[in-house]
């Protein structure tokens, strides 16, 4: 098994390493849902975490926006308009997402690596990788995938080639002896200048490893499986098996990784706890190439009026605002905005106080950079969660704001960073569930911080 050697290209393999990798609206992919193991365990006591990871924010791409903006390209392309996928539009630096970086030892050598919870193997770039450009395939300088250092396998101190590898990878304070992991001749990348590779806290069936020592034999579907860094985590007894995601308000910091437990930071009591229900992203074969976290929402809350109260229990009484547009919602840290379908997307915006415009050319929602937000929440098993309206400005330009609530198009609805900066985001794998937390109210300045003693 050659698990040493993996031909990463935005998140997957491919047989073609000059073939364009990126997904866009005029690519064959399908969206679905992905069966879960179907083995779950009770769920993990919600304990204060041991090992807690402070996150860094990386001004890069995404990898989980850019199978988001696929999607949504991909419908608005199919309504006749809009502009999504020039990447001209003042809003794509915003949709490009972000990424967040947490420090790894690999083989004594240490790294910061980017955080995905889209996808699952762990891997670090090596010195001669080759660099292509992601929208044609075409070969590129390797400044241009704008890695960090990259990883000396002549400098690890228990480096080996499968399939007799030692490989000692450190997070958060727990060492997973003997970890497979995948150094990348190959790349197709969208880099921040420190990440050196990637972690994935994906399910485990989505590795990427491959029979043989020639990638370009590789082919979707062929993988052999193997356990990724967060499942021996787990399966080793260093840690329970959850993870926490606690995204910070302040630009300057990313927010914490809780690894087998919460981070300790001031939140509501009261949890609510929701099945996980996987989507994946296929391009052309029966291998997703990216996943999703997902859950079922009760619908969107909001309104112009602060006093305004949600009829979550769906009782229809005149007196309370009713909440719309149940369904389907992706979880995800590396998307900034809300995507929601076109009716809240609207309703919302116009509830601004001065209402906010729709762009036609570029199919987004802009905002006075000084508006009053509306009151906008997420309705999870019967609970609504907030949006502090901090959130709902996001600067694009100068004088220039978009509405962090945005339009999926029609297609699958997202909640990014605007509304998870607001919970505690639970990922409680072995119980295949989700579960949330509001956060206290916190401003700018007050970036969340293990509390220690």
């Amino acid at each position: 098994m050659a698990v040493a050697t993996i031909l990463f290209l935005l998140g997957a393999t491919t047989a073609l390493k000059y073939d364009p990798v990126l997904p866009f609206h005029g690519n064959g992919f399908t969206v679905s849902r992905i069966p879960l193991p179907k083995n779950p365990q009770p769920m993990s006591d919600l304990k204060v975490a041991e090992h807690v990871v402070p996150l860094k924010r990386g001004n890069a791409k995404s990898l989980s926006s850019t199978y988001v903006q696929a999607m949504r390209g991909r419908k608005l392309a199919d309504a006749g308009g809009g502009r999504l996928g020039t990447g001209q539009a003042q809003l794509t630096s915003v949709e490009a997402g972000q990424v967040f970086l947490a420090p790894v030892t690999v083989g004594g050598q240490e790294f910061e690596v980017v955080v995905d919870t889209g996808s699952s193997d762990p891997w670090l770039v090596v010195p001669t990788f080759e660099c292509y450009d992601p929208y044609t395939g075409d070969p590129r300088d390797q400044g241009e995938c704008y890695f960090g250092p990259a990883y000396n396998p002549s400098l690890s101190s228990n480096y080996q080639r499968v399939p007799n590898e030692n490989f000692n990878i450190t997070l958060g304070g727990i060492t997973v002896p003997r970890q497979k992991f995948g150094t990348v001749d190959y790349a197709a990348w969208f880099g921040d200048g420190y990440s050196s590779g990637l972690i994935g806290f994906a399910y485990g069936t989505l590795t990427s490893a491959y029979q043989g020592e020639d990638p370009t034999q590789d082919r979707r579907g062929g993988t052999l499986l193997y356990n990724p860094l967060f499942v021996n985590m787990y399966n080793q007894s260093l840690i329970a098996p959850i993870f926490a995601l606690a995204i910070d308000r302040d630009p300057n910091n990313g927010g914490l990784l809780a690894l087998g437990g919460i981070p300790d930071i001031p939140h509501s009591p009261y949890w609510v706890s929701t099945p996980i229900e996987s989507v994946g992203f296929f391009i052309g074969t029966r291998t997703p190439a990216y996943e999703f976290y997902t859950i079922e929402s009760d619908g969107f809350a909001f309104s112009a009026f602060d006093s305004a109260q949600f009829d979550v229990q769906g009782t229809n009484n005149p007196r309370k605002t009713p909440i719309i547009e149940a369904g389907s919602v992706i979880i995800d840290s590396g998307t900034s905005l809300v995507y929601a379908p076109p009716a809240v997307a609207e309703g919302v915006n116009l509830a601004f106080d001065p209402p906010g415009r729709f762009d036609e050319d570029y199919g987004a929602w802009y905002v006075d950079c000084n508006a009053q937000p509306p009151v906008f929440g997420v309705s999870v098993e019967k609970k609504i969660f907030y949006v502090n309206g901090a959130d709902m400005i996001i600067p694009s330009a100068q004088d220039v704001c978009i509405s962090g609530v945005q339009s999926n198009n029609g297609g699958l609805t997202i909640l990014g960073d605007v509304w998870m900066k607001n919970v505690i985001s639970v990922f409680d794998i072995g119980a295949e569930m989700m579960r949330f937390a509001a956060r206290e109210y916190y401003t700018m300045d007050e970036a969340p911080v293990p509390v220690t003693t």
